[in-house]
C-alpha cells in the first residue's frame, strides 16, 4: 500500500480515491489504520479522513465498528454495480474480472433487451438502421454510435431496471479513458462494427416484432465480441 500526502482541495475526495484504489488492487486488506495515523500519513485533518471513510462505508468497501477497527470488506460479497466504473480503471485481478465481466453483462442484458424491444416497441427497429457503426469511424465516434444503438434498444424495452443497468455499463465504458481496459473494449466495439450486417439483421428482427430472432441475433453478435477480447 503506497499512501502519500494529498494536495489542498478537496482533501476527503483525494483520500477516498487513494484508499479505494488500495482496496481494489488488494494492497489494503484487513483493518484500516486509525484516523489519527491516516491523518498523519495524508497530511490532512481527521475530519477529511472521516469523510473519506464514510464514503468507503457507503460504497460497501469497509465496515466501521464503533470503538473498534474499520475493516475492509470483500468487494465481491458486499459492493454493488455502481462500483463498476471504478473497477475497470483499477489495477489488479479485479480489473481483469470487471473488464470481461462488463462485456458479459452487456451481452446478457443486450440479448434480452433486444427481445423485449421487438415485442414492445418494434418501431425502434427502423430507427436503429440510422445508428449502424462502421469500421472506418474513429474510436470516439464508434463508441458514441454503439452507445446510441444499444441505448435505443434498451429504451425500447420500457424497462426502467434495464435502463438503469445500461447507465451503469455506459459509465463503466466512459470511465476507462486511457486505462489498460480501453484496448479491450475497443476491440469488442471494432469486432461489432465489422459485422454491421448483423446489427442490421437485428434491427430488422426488431422491426418485424420477432422477439426470439432479435434475442438470438443480439446474443450471437455480443458474445462474438467477447470472444474477440478473450483471444487478445
Amino acid at each position: 500500500m503506497n499512501l502519500r500526502p494529498v494536495g489542498p482541495m478537496p482533501l476527503s475526495g483525494q483520500i477516498h480515491r487513494q484508499l479505494m484504489d488500495a482496496i481494489l488492487d488488494g494492497t489494503l486488506t484487513g483493518a484500516l489504520p486509525s484516523e489519527r495515523e491516516l491523518a498523519e500519513t495524508f497530511g490532512a485533518n481527521r475530519h477529511a479522513v472521516r469523510e473519506a471513510i464514510k464514503r468507503l462505508q457507503q460504497g460497501k468497501l469497509v465496515e466501521v465498528n464503533q470503538g473498534g477497527a474499520t475493516r475492509v470488506l470483500p468487494v465481491a460479497d458486499h459492493a454493488g454495480l455502481d462500483l463498476l466504473p471504478e473497477l475497470v480503471t483499477a489495477r489488479g485481478a479485479l480489473n481483469d474480472e470487471a473488464t470481461v465481466g462488463v462485456l458479459e453483462l452487456r451481452a446478457c442484458i443486450g440479448a434480452d433487451a433486444a427481445r423485449l424491444c421487438a415485442e414492445r416497441s418494434p418501431s425502434v427497429g427502423t430507427h436503429l438502421l440510422d445508428l449502424l457503426p462502421n469500421d472506418a469511424m474513429p474510436d470516439a465516434e464508434l463508441a458514441a454510435t454503439s452507445a446510441a444503438y444499444w441505448t435505443a434498444v434498451v429504451t425500447g424495452t420500457n424497462s426502467l431496471p434495464y435502463r438503469l443497468a445500461l447507465n451503469t455499463l455506459l459509465a463503466g465504458l466512459e470511465a476507462i479513458g486511457d486505462s489498460p481496459a480501453a484496448k479491450h473494449f475497443m476491440t469488442a466495439l471494432r469486432d461489432e462494427s465489422r459485422r454491421a450486417g448483423e446489427l442490421e439483421e437485428l434491427a430488422h428482427a426488431i422491426a418485424r416484432a420477432e422477439g426470439a430472432a432479435a434475442r438470438e441475433a443480439a446474443s450471437r453478435l455480443l458474445n462474438s465480441s467477447i470472444a474477440a477480447v478473450r483471444s487478445m
